[in-house]
Formats: C-alpha cells, sequence, structure tokens
C-alpha cells in the first residue's frame, strides 16, 4: 500500500493540537515539529520519504504496518528507572504473554510477578506476610533456624522484604512501557473483599478509603514501615483496630454499607500486539537480545530467566552494599549529648560507652552487631538465595512450615 500526502494532510493526520494550530498560523512547520511527526508518520509506514521543501514538500509513504511500530527516538529507556534487570525483565514479560501462558486476564501485581516467574511463590508469601504478624513470624522463624538471622536480628528481615518490594513497582513501568509502545492493554482496578465475597471499588469510594486511611495514620502518628515492622507497638495496634472499624463502614454510591473486610489493587495485562509487534519491541529496546530470541526461543527464554535472577541479585546487593557502608559511617560518627554534665556522670557511673550505643541502638542492635562483624551482606545475600530456591524439595519443606 502507498499513500501520498501533503504537508497539510499530514498535519491534520498525525499532528497534535498544538501542531495544527501552528500549521493553520504560518502555513509551515519549523524543523522540530516536523521530526516530531515523522517519528510518528514510521510507526504506521515501513517507508516514509519527503520530496520537496517547505509548505509544498509531499510525503511518500508505502508499506501500511498492521501494528504501529515502536517510535523511533534513539532511547533505550524512556526515563525508566535504571535497574540491572530491566532488560530480562522486559523480554521474560513480552515473551510470556506472547505465548499466551496467563491463567487470567486480571490479578494484583505479586500474582502478575509470580506468573510471569519474576518471583518466587515462597517470595511473594513472605511480601504479602508484611500485613499478618503471625504469618510473619513463621517467616523470622525459618530464617532463624537456618541460622541465617539470631533472635535479635529480624530487622534485617525487614530490610530485605522492602527490597524485595521493589519488584513491583518496577514490573509496573515495564507494563506502563509496553502499553505505551501499543503492545499491551493495561489498567489497574480495586478491589475488597467483604461477607458476600469480592466486590469492586469505584475510583472515588476509593479516594475516600485512602483519605480515610491517611487521617488516621496521622492521627496514631504511624507510616508504612511501622505497620510492618512494628506490629505489637500500642501505637500501631490502635490505629489497626480503628482502621478495621471505618473501613467495615465504608458504603458505596447508593448508601449500602459494604463491610469491606480488606482491599487491594488488580492490574488487568492484555496482549494487543501480534508476534512481529512483540519482536519490534525487542529491537527497539532490547536490540542485543533479538538475534537470540529468534533463532532458539526456548532456549532464549530459559537462559534469560537465569539471566535476571542474576541480575535482579545484583541489583539488590548493591543497594544492601550502600547502606552497609553509610551505617559503618553512622556508627564510627555517632555522639552520645547530654543534657547537663551532672547527668552524663550519673549515666555514666553505671552504664559504659558501648552499652549506651547498644541503647540507643535498641530494636537496630542485632543488625547493628552485623554491620559491625561485616556479616551484614553475607546474610542479605543468603536470604536472597532462600527467597529464590528452585529445588523442588527444599522449597516444599519451607512452604510446609508456613502451613
Amino acid at each position: 500500500m502507498e499513500k501520498v500526502f501533503t504537508l497539510a494532510e499530514l498535519v491534520e493526520e498525525y499532528g497534535t493540537e498544538v501542531q495544527k494550530e501552528s500549521f493553520k498560523k504560518n502555513g509551515n512547520l519549523n524543523r522540530r515539529s516536523f521530526g516530531s511527526i515523522i517519528k510518528r508518520v514510521e510507526q504506521d509506514w515501513e517507508s516514509v520519504k519527503e520530496e520537496g521543501r517547505g509548505s509544498k514538500r509531499k510525503i511518500k509513504c508505502s508499506g501500511k504496518l498492521e501494528d504501529k511500530a515502536m517510535k523511533k527516538d534513539g532511547r533505550v529507556r524512556s526515563g525508566r528507572q535504571q535497574v540491572e534487570h530491566r532488560i530480562p525483565m522486559d523480554i521474560i514479560v513480552a515473551t510470556h504473554l506472547e505465548y499466551d501462558m496467563t491463567n487470567q486476564a486480571s490479578m494484583s501485581l505479586g500474582k502478575w510477578a509470580i506468573e510471569f516467574g519474576l518471583i518466587t511463590e515462597l517470595e511473594y508469601d513472605l511480601l504479602r506476610s508484611r500485613h499478618n504478624s503471625k504469618k510473619y513470624q513463621k517467616h523470622i522463624n525459618i530464617a532463624v533456624e537456618l541460622g541465617i538471622i539470631d533472635e535479635d536480628q529480624t530487622k534485617l528481615l525487614d530490610e530485605f522484604t522492602q527490597y524485595c518490594l521493589e519488584i513491583y513497582g518496577q514490573l509496573a513501568k515495564t507494563l506502563e512501557h509496553m502499553k505505551k509502545c501499543g503492545i499491551i492493554l493495561f489498567y489497574e482496578n480495586w478491589k475488597g473483599y467483604c461477607k458476600d465475597g469480592k466486590v469492586d471499588i469505584n475510583p472515588e469510594i476509593m479516594k475516600k478509603i485512602e483519605k480515610t486511611r491517611r487521617d488516621l495514620m496521622e492521627k496514631h502518628d504511624v507510616v508504612e514501615f511501622n505497620l510492618t515492622a512494628h506490629g505489637n507497638a500500642k501505637k500501631v495496634k490502635n490505629f489497626k483496630r480503628e482502621w478495621k472499624e471505618a473501613l467495615a463502614e465504608v458504603k458505596d454510591e447508593n448508601g449500602n454499607k459494604l463491610g469491606i473486610k480488606y482491599y487491594w489493587k488488580e492490574y488487568a495485562v492484555i496482549l494487543k500486539a501480534s508476534s512481529k509487534a512483540v519482536q519490534r519491541y525487542l529491537e527497539t529496546y532490547c536490540a542485543d537480545a533479538l538475534e537470540a530470541y529468534v533463532t532458539n526461543k526456548d532456549l532464549f527464554i530459559n537462559e534469560n530467566e537465569a539471566d535476571y535472577v542474576l541480575k535482579r541479585k545484583v541489583n539488590i546487593m548493591k543497594k544492601v552494599e550502600k547502606r552497609h557502608k553509610q551505617k559503618l559511617k553512622e556508627y564510627k560518627e555517632q555522639k552520645i549529648t547530654f543534657a547537663t554534665t551532672e547527668e552524663e556522670k550519673w549515666i555514666r557511673f553505671f552504664y559504659t560507652q558501648q552499652e549506651l550505643e547498644d541503647i540507643i541502638a535498641g530494636y537496630d542492635l542485632g543488625v547493628k552487631r552485623l554491620h559491625l562483624q561485616n556479616l551484614y551482606m553475607e546474610r542479605m545475600g543468603q536470604l536472597f538465595e532462600l527467597y529464590n530456591i528452585k529445588g523442588y524439595t527444599i522449597k516444599n519443606t519451607l512452604k510446609e512450615s508456613l502451613n
């Protein structure tokens, strides 16, 4: 198929409202605006040639594409966060969707992460347990029994959980990027669970729920970390009790009480492009992987999954190392101050310098010991290996401990 556009026709078909207004006013386009329009044209046509100059030029297009191509802007990342495992993660998601290996169209990000093989079921259980102290305690017990942490080092598992949680945001960015590239349909919706089962929560009601939660968190002086790490604190218990009552009182648009027990966000992900479009996505954003993908898809997918796990560990361990160095510096520069000289003499009569530093460390004392003994990074690495176990027997044994 071939089509020839005049400049006016091209602007009308592919220009933004601003570009259309500019052309209407000036009868021509500056170089930047014209270049921007041509990039959009190239997403629809295999060949785009410009003939002539100025307002009289014509644009000859041939080879109409069935699926919109990637925008040729030279950017591999499009502003996305620099993470080592971004490319293998993109490939895993793209190929998984192409093979239509998903069981459902709408799931939480956590379940999508499992579906794509980005996290193990064990890691997913860890991330979910941060809202349930009894379940979380089982994960603590496993880490203690395996000798990874001691009883006073549970904060290490808290910190590891926070590193693992980052995968949800990274996956969301990958899906958003694929949506912009025309590969998938991707949108979110809120769900709740009440006595009658699963219900949809519309955006307006969700805004009210989130505002109520923020107000209660401010009232009880708690932040998200407190809810995860300090479940037995009085202010956390008070918040949870009042929040449970407030959630149960939420009403729908008709004024009916929903009796919500808990809620979550689901994401619908539907492949809208053909296999060729997936290949063009890889060509544009994961160019080094394309040849292997085309040559032997099955082998490529297996090797890429291993590459993903390795690079994700590298990403997490870089952050772990940065925190380790930061904490060592804090401990070295730590100073203990007193209100008066008399107070200092009195307190130092009963406590050594080390004891005072340990009192200040409080909940962090066990982890502080790991930092000072240079064991912090090693234990974090062991936690990563634990939650990425592929061995069936060991994995099932661990899962049985959680039941």
